[in-house]
């Protein structure tokens, strides 16, 4: 997905939604990936709602997975920002700039340009950030005031601001009106089409400042609508109709909020971020192409000083006799121009017959040859040195499918659960946390499936998908049964077998008895437990294909594996070693092997 919102975007569900968010508590931040979080924020009107801020894409309401385990940047975001009631939230500049104000006089800053940004002030100091950076005229680091880039506000420019910045552009008027008036490529194109404009017309030509001022004040007001335009084929979600595109949307949302969850839970990566071990390798490459460059340059500077000694001698001559005299662009005779001129390491550079040679003047012609052709072997022995430096990187890189580096696949909602297919076809759903406890039974429990629980305190509530006619049969429920012990906490305290049960949906019930209180995720079982004993504890995990889609999958039981098949048992391997191991035999991302792999340390068979 190459979306990134514009200050437009950022403009539209600033407006449309500042009223729903202001009021609200931060109650979890989750970090969801490298550099994507999510603040769960509850306002007593509205409840709960997951605020996505991402550096690279913009801010949105939007579920996400969220970890198990908080990183470390979530658990520090947590002990600045937590139960601080947010006061407002608004855009700064017109800029791709979002500030949340909280109580305590704390901000959270989110910029979406360049590499993205998180900030987080105390009465407008910076406390945190994610990237701390300094630039000439603007440093963000802990300690210092924050302070935004400069740009020009079209929401605040009067006519005079418009005309001055239009008569000093020197470029077209949609390339003016994308950066100088910081509207983007998109609202800088809508603005001209509906101006009637040749976008090639020069910013500096155009006079007609109250229709474009107007134009622009009715496209923010249209942003303010709460719409969401889809263009699929272009890769756009939009807040207002762009005409300019000559197509209708392929999807109208009834709120911009909408079109953005949409847009980002159906349109995922298209290419893999680049790691730090890529980029050394891409810039390595780049050194190479001008290690080669100059190599070549400096060995036919050697060939052609050693073809034209007389001439060479000559110049060498007259700029050491004129040093005093010799300045760039100097013509000593006709056919030989100083290009650049260095006394203090007496060094020049000259044009000669169309050549240009870089001389050493206290030194011979023929010094001057080997000295080239030094220079050339000694950048070729740098291309070697790169080279194997690039072959030294590339084996540190985990080898990943290809079909990963070019599109991540679409992921299916069962895997917001545990989940597995039977050897029979039976979908198998459970809960990773109270939350998904509590919604796996209430949203997906139907007449004909089970409910499976481990003989454990804690451990996850469990379904067993039937059909609309018939249950599942007793084998499928065996596997249900070891499953939902595999992922209890007989897992991490080694255990090589436990017990479980299932029973029928009418079993099931959120009534407590009198006196008694049933927390959130838990449920009170009525009537006959049917127990199942010793079941054994192992998983088996590899790929199936489902709907088109290479999906890792982990099962109690061998299935048919879309490449290896790998066995694990509980052991004393750390969680993350163990997925490492596994992502590198599928061919998958880690990502994915650790989103499904029981809690703890393990073992593989």
């Amino acid at each position: 997905m190459k979306y990134k919102e514009s200050s437009l975007d950022i403009y539209a569900f600033v407006n449309c939604y500042k009223d729903e968010i202001s009021g609200s508590f931060i109650k979890k931040i989750h970090q969801i990936s490298q550099d994507e979080f999510l603040f769960q924020i509850y306002r007593s009107d509205i409840k709960k709602r997951s605020l996505f801020l991402s550096l690279s894409k913009g801010i949105a309401f939007h579920e996400a997975e969220t970890p198990e385990t908080p990183s470390n940047m979530a658990m520090i975001l947590r002990s600045m920002l937590e139960d601080r009631k947010i006061l407002s939230i608004y855009q700064i500049n017109f800029d791709r700039i979002v500030c949340i104000e909280l109580s305590g006089g704390l901000k959270v800053i989110l910029e979406v340009f360049r590499e993205g940004n998180l900030i987080v002030l105390q009465d407008d100091v910076i406390k945190f950030a994610f990237n701390q950076r300094e630039w000439k005229n603007r440093t963000i680091a802990r300690g210092s005031a924050y302070s935004p880039p400069e740009s020009n506000d079209p929401t605040k420019l009067g006519p005079e601001g418009y005309s001055q910045i239009l008569r000093n552009s020197k470029a077209n008027i949609v390339q003016t009106l994308a950066t100088r008036l910081n509207l983007g490529g998109e609202m800088a194109e809508e603005v001209v089409f509906r101006l009637g404009l040749d976008k090639n017309t020069l910013a500096a030509e155009f006079t007609r400042i109250d229709d474009l001022r107007n134009t622009i004040d009715e496209i923010l007001n249209e942003a303010k609508r709460n719409r969401g335009y889809l263009h699929s084929d272009d890769d756009i979600i939009s807040p207002i109709v762009l005409n300019h595109l000559r197509k209708e949307p392929d999807r109208i949302f009834e709120t911009f909020s909408d079109g953005l969850d949409y847009y980002l839970q159906k349109f995922p990566e298209t290419e893999a971020k680049e790691s730090p071990m890529q980029k050394r390798i891409r810039s390595i490459e780049k050194s190479i192409e001008e290690f080669r460059s100059n190599s070549e340059k400096f060995r036919k500077q050697g060939e052609f000083i050693f073809s034209n000694l007389k001439a060479v001698g000559t110049v060498i001559d007259m700029i050491r006799n004129q040093e005093n005299k010799i300045t760039k662009d100097l013509e000593l005779f006709p056919g030989c121009t100083v290009v650049a001129f260095d006394p203090s390491k007496k060094r020049c550079q000259v044009d000669l017959n169309g050549n240009v040679i870089d001389l050493q003047y206290n030194k011979k012609p023929t010094e001057n040859g080997n000295l080239a052709f030094q220079q050339s072997k000694d950048f070729h022995a740098k291309i070697e040195g790169a080279e194997k430096a690039i072959e030294d990187a590339k084996r540190q890189i985990v080898p990943v499918e290809k079909a990963q580096r070019k599109k991540a696949r679409k992921t299916f909602w069962f895997e917001t659960y545990r989940w597995f297919f039977t050897s029979e076809g039976n979908l198998v759903l459970a809960g990773k946390d109270r939350k998904s406890n509590e919604k796996v039974i209430k949203k997906h429990m139907k007449q004909f499936d089970l409910y499976v629980h481990a003989d454990l305190y804690g451990a996850p509530s469990t379904l067993v998908k039937g059909t609309d006619t018939s249950r599942p049969s007793e084998q499928s429920v065996k596997e249900a049964c070891q499953f939902a012990v595999c992922f209890s906490r007989a897992w991490p305290a080694g255990q090589l077998s436990g017990s479980a049960y299932w029973v029928y949906p009418e079993q099931v019930s959120k009534t407590a008895e009198s006196g008694e209180y049933v927390s959130s995720g838990s449920w009170v079982i009525r009537g006959k437990r049917n127990y199942l004993f010793d079941l054994p504890m192992h998983l088996y995990i590899g790929k199936i294909n489902f709907s088109g889609e290479t999906i890792p999958m982990v099962s109690p039981v061998p299935f048919e594996s879309q490449g290896k098949l790998i066995e694990i048992t509980p052991g004393k391997t750390k969680r993350d070693e163990i997925a490492r191991t596994i992502r590198e035999a599928l061919e998958t991302s880690l990502e994915e092997i650790e989103r499904i792999l029981p809690p703890g340390t393990s073992e593989i068979v």
